[in-house]
């Protein structure tokens, strides 16, 4: 069982880099044994480790201070650094008690290599705080922005839109749709709608038809008496014409009626 490291794989240095910037590194002994140590890494002459190695107890931990040094000047802001920490560690067993620590690392890199155990730690460059804090309040704000109701007119049938600040203008730009079942249904509703009107203005057209016909039979026969007269001799008497009642039927126009009314005068007036 190897050590445990906080951060265990990120060590983070926040800008701005031109001053010198110190962060700490917990090593912690969760074994049964005392472990030996060792920190080393890719930039040296960038980096200052104290203490670079060591002895932490079992259920033990100890504090390391890494240092960057400061740069001449910042690197640009998408720079990603590659540097990198090693952290070796071993455990001190009762043989290896009577080795001197300076003899330790050599002699176990030397016999027992394959009982080392290795954690690696990478380097990471920060924005500066005030850009951090800005950049934390503008998504706060992006979050807390309130949600706007779009207040149009739907089409029957169709829910009201609610548009969201960042869809809004992909909403409002588009088309309202009807769906298939309510523009079916309003379909089939005005069709029989005209289909029952059309209905009863042929039944009408039909009943006027029929007084019509009636009419003219009881003018055909008022007509044959009138000739029947003039033939026995009583052309001195006027003519009588009867008036036709047409029903008119609640509804129909009074044009029709007129009509009929008109055509009946006219017949009688050829006939007599």
């Amino acid at each position: 069982m190897s050590i445990e490291l906080d951060p265990s794989s990120q060590l983070s240095f926040r800008r701005p880099l031109t001053e010198a910037i110190k962060e700490s590194l917990i090593i912690r002994n969760p074994t049964q044994l005392p472990i030996a140590f060792k920190v080393k890494t890719t930039a040296p002459k960038q980096y200052c480790v104290r203490p670079n190695s060591g002895r932490i107890e079992p259920g033990e931990e100890l504090e390391v201070q890494v240092q960057m040094q400061a740069m001449k000047e910042d690197p640009p802001a998408d720079f990603k650094c590659k540097d990198k920490f090693l952290v070796q560690s071993v455990a001190i067993t009762a043989e290896r008690e009577q080795i001197a620590a300076a003899d330790l690392w050599p002699t176990m890199e030397r016999d027992a290599k394959d009982q080392i155990r290795e954690k690696k730690i990478r380097c990471a460059f920060l924005p500066a705080l005030e850009h951090a804090i800005t950049q934390i309040q503008e998504e706060d704000e992006s979050v807390s922005q309130p949600i706007v109701a779009t207040h149009q007119q739907s089409p029957q049938g169709v829910a009201p839109q609610v548009a969201h600040p960042q869809t809004t203008s992909s909403i409002s730009a588009a088309p309202s749709l009807v769906s298939r079942d309510s523009y079916n249904s309003t379909t089939s509703t005005s069709t029989g709608a005209d289909a029952n009107k059309l209905k009863r203005d042929l039944e009408n057209a039909q009943h006027i038809i029929h007084n019509l016909q009636n009419s003219v039979k009881q003018l055909e026969a008022e007509t044959s008496t009138l000739r029947q007269r003039k033939t026995d001799g009583s052309s001195s008497s006027a003519p009588t014409l009867t008036a036709v009642h047409v029903a008119q039927p609640q509804g129909f126009p009074a044009s029709y009626v007129a009509g009929a009314a008109l055509i009946a005068f006219i017949f009688a007036y050829l006939f007599f």
